[in-house]
């Protein structure tokens, strides 16, 4: 994998969730990612052991299973913020 952000530091996805404009976003064991309809691949936020995925109904937040600290994270899509 290729990305805006240069090669992601894993490439093991974890879990996914779709966007309503066609594209992916993917957990690794160190990273979210959001993959566009088009293909190109950025980074929305550093994480360690996150397991499950799920888009917000309006879009604009992703719930993390963090496993590693037995916790939901939220991270806000616009601004990659982790709550």
């Amino acid at each position: 994998l290729e990305g805006e952000d240069g090669r992601p530091a894993s490439q093991k996805p974890c879990a996914v969730a779709s966007d309503r404009a066609g594209g992916w976003y993917v957990t690794t064991t160190d990273s979210l990612l959001h993959v566009s309809a088009a293909g190109r691949i950025r980074t929305v936020a550093t994480c360690e052991d996150c397991r499950g995925i799920a888009l917000s109904p309006d879009g604009s937040a992703l719930f993390l299973a963090d496993t590693g600290n037995h916790k939901i994270r939220r991270v806000e899509v616009a601004t990659g913020a982790v709550s």
